[in-house]
């Protein structure tokens, strides 16, 4: 790993330990109602506090009429400070700024702020029943930079976006089908929980600002921010070292607005670093709901899929209009149907913002599908794996968007994975006392932002060293050290050879965002480009050294000769020194083309699909309720595997994402208030809650070798998988996250069922 040695003797660089001469920092005071307006702010004993350097509150920032006051991709509809109305728990009214961390938040307790409260509303199906309170009396501003996002928002149902796919006729599908099954399922919404939160060092100069933040998206907080302070990029610079964990909760601005302008107002850096408590309130997962009817043949052939699901948003958009799109062809699944209506609601209610999270939307969806598959299965008599067989997507087959897929492996991965746990091999469920243990298997299809652009660019020096140049983030998921390889690689070097930057957007090329696992692909493809670049100027170089045509040159393994003449042979750094050209920058941009009809998701929704298979083994406690996760067998389609032990590790992360997120995680609510907000109340999981044994199938493709991220792709098969094992051992169908030991035991209780022959009506279990 490119960092390995910087990681574990403490040298790796984070914004937390950035420090700059004359520092200020700044603690927010926020909301205590969900919905409120905001009838008075008393600052005085807290502006005479010692230390402080300002209270700073809406108000005033409405004031300043050289800045904006609201930001946010895709709508800019969040205050920096809520100056008229705050909308969840948690959202920020006045900033204090002070000498010492300890003295922001100490002088913070002593703001008073007089509300009025407002009627308030938290579920999303409530939200958008025409009935409930309304979040925003006016629509918001659009932010120009999402062109690629066509907004359907109803504001008046609090609704800020719809993405609709339609294929077929859904009507005349159900008609043929001999099963329909009609079922809902919800997921919470949980944390992303990353070991550093939320932390920005900001530098405000009349001739442009400097901003030190651990965002996954640097060059859109750039323009998030320039249109803050109604400026050009050139006069923002945003810098990101590496990043102790984003999981999407980083994706976006959400504390540097607040950085920026105190900054500017007290003429001197500002830092903000989040307390864990407040990291629980600035972003989370969405909560989702959705009914899913689905339509079969006596032969488990399905042939109409009708679902509507409900993403809870939070108090303001955030990345949530694009993510109804994931949504929307994700709950389709890696299936063959025919007759397709989806749609999918963005809808904004009285709780914390919620936007990116490890497995964009598909999380959810598959949660909903692949349970409902192996009631499917359990209903008709017909083997789980096999009635995935029949109707997994092949080469050639057409996708709900309507595009032609190739390359899909989820038959040969789903078989592979079969055989390896032995499905279909023995007893189905094996007993121990009260401990009852099965395997559940699962299959995802999930896709990556497209359209979408990564620049790079490739440094040789005159001593033959390489310096990569590139706006992707380091978070952990050893990124830096991917692009070494690839670089290496392809100019024929040592990867000791190889440094990689952090990000700095005045020195690094434009790359779109680190997110939807796409770095190891656009940004990958990206550097190919530009170190094909390279070598051509090298070439270039070296042919009238050698006094010989360019095409007579050939490069290999880091130096150049002319054909056929071995003795010319000379390295990059020779070619560089004898010709005094100091460094050669080689340079390449990656582009991918595609989007989908809001109206209808026709198109083209990904470059490129991910493709996943999940199998679980739990086991049951009947007499308590809980779950356990005794092994784990995963397969991923990566492409081509570029760092083999980086992959592994990258899907055991999303292994330890998927049990908390089966077994224990959620955010619980009451009256808007989070009332777990401390990782002494929020379950997170821990090494021991992996299971033991825990092995990831890598399938690569040797005819279409481009890498595919594996920062997601393996999340999203694990919950549903270990549901349908407990499913397949007890006879109980948990259709709600977490599967907790109290959520189990209830079931257990109200069904009544040691197996799962106990089936009632079509459409669900008894």
């Amino acid at each position: 790993m490119l960092d390995a040695r910087d990681r574990v003797t403490g040298r790796t660089p984070y914004v937390i330990n950035h420090d700059l001469p004359g520092m200020l920092h700044c603690q927010v005071v926020r909301s205590t109602l969900p919905h409120a307006r905001i009838l008075g702010v008393d600052t005085s004993r807290a502006s005479a506090a010692p230390g402080v350097r300002a209270v700073v509150t809406g108000q005033d920032l409405l004031a300043m009429d050289d800045v904006g006051s609201r930001f946010g991709p895709v709508l800019t509809d969040q205050s920096v400070l809520a100056h008229d109305v705050v909308r969840y728990v948690g959202e920020p009214v006045v900033a204090v700024v002070a000498e010492t961390a300890r003295a922001a938040a100490l002088a913070a307790e002593l703001v008073e702020v007089t509300y009025e409260a407002m009627p308030a509303v938290f579920d999303a199906i409530e939200a958008c029943s025409g009935q409930a309170p309304r979040l925003f009396t006016e629509v918001p501003e659009r932010d120009p930079m999402f062109v690629d996002i066509t907004l359907r928002s109803d504001h008046e149902r609090n609704i800020c976006n719809t993405f609709t796919v339609e294929r077929g006729d859904v009507e005349a599908g159900f008609e043929q089908a001999d099963h329909v099954f009609d079922e809902w399922y919800d997921s919470p919404a949980v944390g992303a929980v990353p070991l550093e939160t939320h932390a920005v060092v900001a530098d405000w100069r009349p001739d442009g600002v400097t901003v030190w933040t651990n965002t996954q998206t640097p060059h859109i907080v750039r323009r998030q921010l320039a249109l803050l302070l109604r400026t050009t990029l050139s006069r923002v610079r945003v810098i990101v070292p590496a990043v102790g964990g984003g999981f999407g909760a980083k994706a976006y601005a959400a504390i540097e607005p607040v950085a920026v302008l105190m900054s500017k107002i007290c003429r001197a850096p500002v830092r903000m670093h989040l307390r864990r408590d407040e990291e629980f309130v600035t972003m989370t997962k969405h909560a989702m709901k959705v009914r899913l009817r689905t339509g079969v043949t006596d032969q488990g052939d399905i042939v109409a899929r009708e679902a509507t699901a409900y993403y809870n948003a939070g108090a303001y958009a955030t990345i949530s209009p694009r993510k109804v799109m994931f949504a929307g062809y994700g709950l389709n699944g890696p299936y063959r149907i025919p007759n397709v209506r989806i749609n999918a609601h963005a809808v904004l209610t009285n709780t914390p913002p919620a936007g990116a999270y490890r497995g964009f939307a598909i999380n959810q969806a598959a949660w909903a599908y692949e349970n409902q598959m192996d009631t499917i299965a359990e209903h008709l008599g017909i083997d789980a794996v096999e009635l995935r067989r029949r109707n997994l997507l092949v080469d050639g087959d057409t996708f709900c968007t309507g595009e032609q897929l190739d390359h899909l492996n989820f038959v040969d991965m789903l078989d592979t994975v079969a055989e390896k746990i032995g499905w279909g091999q023995g007893p189905a469920v094996e007993r121990d006392g009260d401990v009852v243990r099965a395997w559940g298997v699962s299959a995802v299809i999930e896709g990556t932002i497209t359209p979408s652009t990564s620049a790079a660019a490739v440094r040789v020096n005159d001593d033959g060293s390489v310096v990569v140049l590139t706006s992707s983030v380091e978070m952990g998921q050893g990124i830096r050290s991917a692009l070494a390889y690839n670089v290496a690689e392809h100019l024929g070097v040592s990867t000791d050879d190889v440094q990689v930057s952090y990000v700095d957007t005045d020195l690094t090329p434009y790359d779109q965002q680190t997110t939807a696992s796409r770095s190891a692909f656009s940004m990958g493809e990206a550097l190919g480009r530009a170190s094909e670049d390279l070598i051509d100027k090298i070439r270039h170089l070296a042919a009238g050294l050698l006094e010989a045509p360019v095409e007579e040159i050939e490069f290999d393994q880091g130096a150049v000769q002319v054909r056929g003449v071995p003795d010319t042979r000379m390295n990059m750094g020779d070619v560089i020194r004898r010709t005094m050209s100091g460094d050669v920058l080689g340079e390449g941009t990656f582009t991918t083309s595609g989007g989908l009809d809001p109206f209808t998701g026709q198109g083209i929704g990904s470059a490129h699909w991910h493709q996943s298979i999940g199998a679980a083994q739990v086991a049951v406690d009947l007499a308590t309720g809980r779950v356990t996760l005794e092994r784990y067998h995963g397969a991923v389609f990566a492409g081509k595997v570029i760092d083999p032990l980086g992959a592994q590790h990258q899907c055991e992360g999303c292994l330890l994402f998927g049990v908390g997120n089966a077994l224990f995680e959620e955010l619980v609510y009451a009256d808007g208030q989070l009332v777990n907000g401390s990782l002494a109340d929020y379950m997170v999981p821990t090494l021991e809650d992996l299971p033991p044994e825990r092995t990831f199938d890598l399938v690569e493709d040797p005819e279409r070798a481009e890498p595919h991220g594996l920062g997601e792709p393996a999340l999203p098969p694990i919950a549903p998988a270990m549901s349908n094992a407990v499913y397949r051992a007890t006879g109980v169908r948990v259709t709600s996250l977490p599967l907790t030991s109290e959520r189990v035991y209830r079931a257990l209780q109200d069904v009544k069922a040691p197996a799962p022959s106990t089936t009632g009506a079509e459409g669900g279990v008894a």
